[in-house]
């Protein structure tokens, strides 16, 4: 699952990953949580990924709080050009530790 503030590439980086391509033009707004699937193959079998796209605007939060409990990893993801967006990551840390497994992996961006 990608996490974080507004704008900081999670759509970009999950159809990077997917489809092997970049998103140009206007930015727009994931709206409440999308997803994308890919098969990957790791030591010789294959295994369908399902990774979870959420918004980053506040009014969206209560909406993917619910995705957090039956996620295996999160992403927290971070705009290096803006220091507000790494300031947030401490607030997404309180919320992913609220809501999340205690054996969730989660990995900065």
């Amino acid at each position: 699952m990608l996490l974080g503030d507004s704008g900081v590439g999670k759509t970009c980086l999950l159809v990077r990953f997917r489809d092997g391509t970049f998103l140009s033009g206007n930015f727009i707004s994931t709206v409440g949580i999308d997803f994308r699937n890919k098969i990957v193959t790791v030591d010789q079998v294959r295994v369908k990924l399902q990774i979870w796209d959420t918004a980053g605007q506040e009014r969206f939060r209560s909406v993917t709080h619910a995705y957090y409990r039956d996620a295996h990893a999160l992403l927290l993801l971070y705009d290096v050009t803006n220091k507000v967006t790494f300031d947030n990551t401490r607030a997404w840390l309180v919320e992913i530790r609220e809501y999340a497994q205690e054996d969730v992996v989660i990995m900065l961006l």
